[in-house]
């Protein structure tokens, strides 16, 4: 019987010690430390009391995105998201309203006569919501250098240095109160159609978030054509009555049945049309059989 030396009986147990624990299961797995995160860089935290903290850095990045302490719990608008696309619909309604109705309110005085009380509610309510349009934008984020911008102070600063303020505060001059002084006279609130820079704010966001953007090209080449018509079925009456309604192609006097405010819009509204379309020879329409 061979008996090994003790030096050499220690030799063997430890490498055969040392090549099962290389053969078994790993107990413990390292994590990868991203100490050059991109994440990182951006962080407002200090970067000890990050690396010494047991979570990990998208635990803490989350943490810290949902932390009523940061910008992103503040009131900011997104330049681009859905309360913005549903503000300038709004915006696009108010502007429409002083579009259409200042014009034929001007032009036949039966229609700002009918409800005087319902008119001025509606400008005012009007008003108001391009008040609020201005603190909006006081309030909407953008982009610098890709990255949104949240900052109170300098969100203030890019809107007043801006054209638009300039825009929005003419839009609101109180010349309404003029008519105190030389009578009702609604087209003195043109003003308020320079806000149409937001209408085209709202028909680009429309085009790009609707599933019919040609469809909806055509609602809107629809909607100014009848537009220029119905200003131009304003303007015929108005010339018309400043003419003392003489002449063969001037409005009738409104006199009987051509005094009635259908009557006056539907025809003037007929003339507009046949001459915007270039074929103004047709004769008027008649009731008689």
């Amino acid at each position: 019987m061979v008996v090994l030396p003790n030096t050499n009986w220690k030799r063997v147990r430890n490498t055969l010690k040392a090549a099962s624990e290389m053969q078994g299961p790993k107990k413990h797995k390292h994590t990868l430390d991203r100490e050059d995160s991109f994440l990182r860089k951006f962080s407002t935290r200090n970067h000890q009391d990050i690396q010494n903290s047991p979570t990990s850095f998208d635990d803490e990045d989350h943490r810290f995105s949902h932390s009523p302490n940061s910008y992103e719990g503040r009131f900011v608008i997104q330049h681009d998201g859905t309360f913005m696309f549903y503000w300038l619909g709004i915006i696009t309604l108010a502007v429409l309203y002083n579009i259409w109705t200042c014009i034929a309110r001007q032009a036949f005085v039966e229609i700002q006569h009918g409800c005087p009380a319902c008119w001025y509610t509606l400008d005012g309510v009007f008003d108001f919501l391009y008040v609020c349009d201005i603190l909006v934008q006081f309030r909407t984020g953008y982009l610098d250098q890709g990255l949104m911008v949240y900052d109170a102070r300098k969100l203030f600063v890019r809107y007043v240095r801006s054209k638009s303020i300039y825009t929005d505060f003419l839009c609101l001059l109180p010349l309404d109160l003029i008519q105190f002084a030389i009578g009702v006279h609604p087209m003195i609130r043109f003003p308020r159609f320079f806000k149409v820079y937001r209408t085209f704010r709202f028909i680009y966001m429309m085009e790009s978030r609707t599933a019919y953007p040609n469809l909806f090209r055509v609602a809107n080449l629809t909607h100014l054509v009848l537009l220029g018509a119905h200003w131009f079925a304003a303007f015929y009456y108005m010339i018309s009555e400043a003419e003392k309604f003489t002449g063969s192609w001037s409005y009738p006097n409104p006199v009987g049945e051509f005094a009635e405010i259908t009557r006056k819009y539907l025809q003037c509204l007929h003339w507009a049309v046949l001459t915007l379309t270039t074929i103004g020879d047709l004769p008027i329409p008649d009731n008689a059989n």
